[in-house]
């Protein structure tokens, strides 16, 4: 065992931009191009936990807790369901729990008046961002829930896409890095124009365009025959989705990572005795005596000698080989908290000395 000392142990910060490309198609949601995400999980969701994902219906796990004097419940259960238990009762919820992203058109206007403030707040990057533009509008509401996106969406990574029988009909793009919507490709009318704006720390896209996109694409895109607007982007609930029309939504996330990197030392001279039995020859004395910061090897024991000879039966001068294999991480009680393990052993002489580089993510 070894301590580190302050230059050997350090953590940076890496970050990530995780890409989503989410699907709306014939009432379902499809995301990165998966079918679905588990027998349990349903078209369009994520599980929260990864819990109960493939697990048959007769074996899923649940969480609970006994009501006790610490009164500890979940957030679902109402105060008047927890009185009328008993003490000692379980109180027991259920896997999985999932989440999904959700339109909501039209805005109504008590979402609208939660939001701005919020959009007031960024008018400094936008004129896009003004309440006014919303307040008297019909909005299409997008509401991405954090488990896509982690942090925030990456600023100027969201684009939005309408398809129409695999024929790209229009899309707009945040190029500007800056919330506004641009529509990029389409009705040359439309061209330039803002028809949206994306909360990027919220997780919110909010579509105010409702000109038409194409002449010849309708489809039930809002439950009866039309064609396609920015208003009627994203998943549908009704029982009548578009046939041949889909949207698509990109976007990156983004997620820091703590990364905190450790270079362990086996020095020359260090680490070329092993406590395993067959570092000795077979029949001689077994180690007595292995403490914290000695090792001693009683009279008898015979090391063996692994050195490479270059010769068929020849016989090399002895010297103490260990291979090391995996290294083992404490904390200040002695208490072990990580092992890594190589790829493949590393052979150590008396003479090597070597630094193994670290990571962990935490």
């Amino acid at each position: 065992m070894k301590k580190f000392s302050e230059n050997q142990v350090f953590t940076n910060f890496l970050k990530t931009h995780p890409r989503l490309r989410a699907d709306f198609h014939s009432g379902n949601a499809y995301y990165n191009d998966r079918i679905n995400e588990g027998q349990n999980i349903s078209s369009g969701s994520l599980s929260l936990y990864e819990i109960n994902v493939d697990r048959a219906s007769g074996e899923l796990v649940y969480p609970f807790v006994t009501k006790d004097a610490a009164k500890n419940s979940f957030t679902v259960t109402t105060k008047a369901t927890y009185n009328a238990l008993n003490p000692g009762a379980t109180i027991s919820g259920s896997y999985p729990l999932t989440s999904s992203i959700s339109r909501q058109y039209p805005m109504t206007d008590s979402y609208k008046r939660a939001l701005k403030n919020t959009l007031n707040y960024y008018k400094y990057l936008s004129p896009s961002y003004a309440y006014e533009n919303y307040d008297n509008e019909a909005v299409n509401l997008i509401s991405i829930p954090a488990i896509f996106y982690g942090e925030s969406i990456k600023k100027g990574s969201v684009k939005l896409s309408c398809y129409f029988t695999g024929t790209l009909v229009a899309r707009a793009e945040d190029r500007g890095s800056n919330g506004a919507l641009i529509q990029t490709f389409g009705t040359a009318s439309l061209s330039g124009s803002t028809v949206g704006t994306v909360l990027y720390n919220e997780g919110f896209i909010l579509l105010s365009s409702s000109a038409e996109l194409s002449d010849s694409a309708d489809d039930t895109w809002d439950g009866s025959v039309t064609a396609p607007k920015w208003t009627f982007f994203g998943p549908y609930d009704e029982a009548n989705p578009p046939d041949s029309g889909s949207w698509v939504m990109e976007f990156e996330g983004t997620n820091t990572v703590p990364v905190m990197t450790m270079l362990c030392e086996a020095g020359k001279n260090e680490y070329n005795f092993s406590n395993n039995p067959t570092f000795i020859t077979s029949g001689s004395t077994k180690f007595v005596n292995v403490e914290r910061k000695s090792y001693t090897q009683p009279t008898g024991s015979t090391v063996i000698n692994a050195v490479k000879s270059d010769y068929v039966n020849g016989e090399e001068p002895f010297a103490p080989v260990t291979y090391i294999s995996k290294i083992g991480i404490y904390d200040d009680n002695k208490n072990l908290i990580a092992i890594a393990k190589l790829a493949r052993p590393v052979k150590k002489d008396e003479e090597d000395g070597y630094t193994f580089k670290v990571n962990i993510d935490l």
